[in-house]
């Protein structure tokens, strides 16, 4: 891989976590626009997942137990390892 395509990587590595975490549980076309640049990073790293977040089971239990509807998608916790 080049030093480029490295320094690339690092960099998205660096603030997916942060997109991921904000965008968990939104009812917004956020999640899925989170979801797509993940699914399009891995087409070219197919082995990559973003680093576990207990925060984001966390956020899903907590609005769950309230009466706010969300569906499946807007939860991101099954991106992470």
């Amino acid at each position: 891989m080049s030093k480029e395509i490295d320094i690339l990587k690092k960099a998205y590595e660096d603030v997916i976590w942060m997109a991921i975490r904000y965008a968990n549980g939104r009812a917004t076309y956020f999640p899925s626009t989170v979801r797509d640049s993940v699914k399009e990073f891995q087409k070219v790293f197919p082995d990559w997942k973003p680093r576990h977040d207990p925060t984001l089971k966390d956020d899903r239990q907590m609005v769950e137990s309230r009466v706010r509807r969300t569906v499946q998608g807007d939860w991101l916790d099954d991106l992470v390892e």
